[in-house]
């Protein structure tokens, strides 16, 4: 019996191995990667020590707030968040902050990620696919930057104001349409960190060949910017005044987690949230060829990897004005995970998530 199946398994064998040989040789991958090894992660102890700190949130509207990347707040004590149908929603609350009315705002015409009121009471919204656009109190929109220097801005991110009105905001890649899987594997520098100045309307690189620029943040005296880099587990910060103004250096290296939003509280301590670094994912980055092969697997299959149940794990890390991590919170159970952005507001800890449904509320105190 045994020897009357050897020729079927090896015809078996046969069609396996004749079938990688195509998916090698003939199918062509979505990717040109280049290979880079990063530096081993660093160990979940000390202020990384596994923790269940955001166990304590609780979900606003997890059943109607469907990849919320930000949220921020109106003088009114309203919450504004962006959803991947194209939508910008707004949250009124009561006195005991139970959310009373739940409504659309804006429909932008694309995934609107970071989100910041100017002084003059407008919403401006980086938003996907689109660019920088404003948005006045009843939700209508002009754009004030969608190209720079006769190039298209595809992947408008995250933003910053400062003091005088300028925009700071990053186009994370002019390659791709997001940055898991196909930007991420290829690890190649298609970023870059815009400037949109009001009062001359002009839209300027600061600095490009960035890895996934993403979150953006003004330091609090703002004589600096901070621009995280997903696909390399780091924030690069560029001086805008002093004797380092128009220099770059790394505010921080090597972090547990791909960076996505950044955002300074009152202590000027940053909260920054992005997902948790997977083993698997730091060993392919050193081989090219294999991450080639990785990304023929079916798109929908790739982009679902982050959110699979074994990789939900939840993390906002609290950085000081010196990039030391000095706070880490957690959710190991995944109810809260992929954190995009994490707004400190009225007591609370106000958290997106880029693949997650809702937005966790955290108590600060």
């Amino acid at each position: 019996m045994k020897n009357s199946l050897r020729p079927i398994f090896s015809v078996i064998l046969l069609v396996i191995v004749g079938f990688l040989l195509i998916v090698v040789f003939f199918i062509k991958s979505p990717i040109d990667s280049a290979a880079w090894t990063p530096s081993p992660a660093p160990e979940w102890a000390g202020v990384l020590a596994p923790n269940s700190a955001l166990l304590k949130a609780d979900l606003l509207l997890p059943d109607q707030l469907h990849h919320p990347e930000d949220s921020t707040f109106d003088d009114k004590g309203r919450l504004y968040t962006g959803c991947e149908d194209g939508n910008i929603y707004r949250l009124t609350f009561d006195l005991n902050g139970n959310v009373t009315t739940l409504e659309i705002f804006a429909k932008v015409g694309g995934f609107p990620l970071g989100m910041h009121f100017d002084k003059n009471g407008n919403l401006i919204v980086a938003v996907k696919g689109v660019g920088l656009l404003s948005l006045d109190a009843v939700g209508n929109s002009s754009i004030l930057a969608n190209q720079v220097n006769g190039t298209p801005i595809t992947y408008a991110n995250d933003l910053d104001i400062a003091s005088d009105g300028t925009i700071y905001f990053s186009d994370s890649s002019t390659k791709f349409t997001r940055g898991w899987p196909y930007d991420i594997l290829e690890a190649k520098p298609y970023g870059r960190l815009l400037v949109y100045v009001p009062a001359t309307k002009e839209t300027r690189i600061l600095k490009d060949g960035m890895y996934f620029a993403n979150g953006v943040v003004l330091s609090e005296d703002e004589s600096f910017l901070l621009v995280g880099e997903t696909s390399r587990y780091r924030i690069a910060r560029y001086w805008l005044t002093g004797l380092k103004a128009g220099t770059w250096d790394y505010f921080v290296e090597n972090l547990p987690i791909l960076v996505d939003n950044i955002v300074r509280n009152q202590d000027g301590n940053y909260f920054i949230a992005g997902n948790r670094r997977v083993a698997f994912l730091d060993n392919l980055q050193s081989n090219s060829f294999l991450k080639n092969q990785v990304a023929k697997i079916p798109y929908n299959d790739l982009v679902a990897f982050p959110a699979l149940k074994r990789n939900r794990y939840g993390v906002i890390l609290v950085l000081d004005r010196n990039g030391h991590i000095v706070e880490s919170l957690q959710d190991p159970t995944g109810r809260v995970y992929s954190t995009s952005s994490a707004h400190p507001y009225g007591g609370h800890l106000y958290i997106g998530s880029l693949y997650g449904d809702g937005i966790a509320r955290y108590p600060l105190k």
